[in-house]
């Protein structure tokens, strides 16, 4: 076995990265093959006595994920005006928190997918370990990088921060471009949602059917975690005070 506690060089440190691209990149292609790379990637990391096991890049995609389906989210509630604006002051910093915290909510799901959907599997006749399951739900963020990277700037640039309000947006192409916006995120999230049951299949072994039983736990775990925070939070906050828009 090899010792966990020795510094990687630096052609350990290229392989490693070039291995762990090719991964990813073979998930979003064909993604069967590419859990399958990803389980065995693991194992190694087991066997090596590395901790944690499925490695760091598995919680930053969960992360990044997060944030990108908070960044929906701000523009779903814009489109369907299912919030208020009080205040056009703090916007900028409402919404860089509202990213902070979809990340923090999908990290603290992840983890109960990991403690909780091995139980689930099993009673599916699978079988999947908890780093595996974290497996999954990480590599199945890989499309919401898209977001962050490139429809986040460029929702910015055009549209600028009305994008993620219900301020009106008065000219045809800041229109067109949010609808355009929200329309390619959606999408993202449906090829998310995709590579996670498939992930589901290959990790617990289970049928299609079955991995999409598993597939709704998982988002029931997302579900708790924003409940968990946004209901007591509505609970607490005055009708007077409440503000969306507004930090301090």
């Amino acid at each position: 076995m090899a010792d966990p506690a020795r510094p990687m060089s630096r052609a350990d440190r290229s392989r490693a990265s070039a291995r762990l691209g090719l991964t990813f990149r073979t998930v979003l292609l064909a993604p069967r093959e590419g859990f399958e790379a990803a389980v065995k990637a693991t194992e190694r990391r087991q066997r090596s006595g590395r901790w944690p096991i499925e490695g760091l890049s598995t919680y930053v995609l969960t992360a990044l994920g997060g944030a990108s389906l908070a960044a929906l989210w701000l523009k779903m509630g814009a489109l369907f005006k299912l919030r208020q604006v009080c205040t056009a002051e703090y916007i900028p910093a409402y919404v860089a928190l509202a990213l902070v915290v979809g990340a923090v909510l999908a990290l603290i799901a992840q983890f109960a997918w990991g403690a909780f959907g091995r139980s689930v599997i099993e009673s599916l006749k699978g079988s999947a370990g908890s780093s595996g399951l974290r497996l999954v739900w990480g590599a199945s963020a890989l499309p919401q990088i898209l977001v962050l990277v490139v429809l986040i700037p460029l929702d910015l640039l055009i549209v600028g921060t009305p994008t993620f309000t219900t301020q009106p947006l008065n000219e045809s192409l800041s229109t067109a471009w949010a609808a355009f916006s929200i329309a390619l995120s959606v999408s993202l999230a449906v090829w998310s949602i995709y590579l996670f049951v498939r992930g589901v299949e290959v990790v617990g072994g289970l049928p299609a059917r079955r991995a999409v039983v598993a597939t709704a736990f998982a988002a029931l775990c997302l579900a708790v975690a924003m409940a968990a925070l946004v209901v007591p939070t509505a609970l607490t906050v005055s009708k007077e005070a409440a503000c969306p828009t507004r930090l301090g």
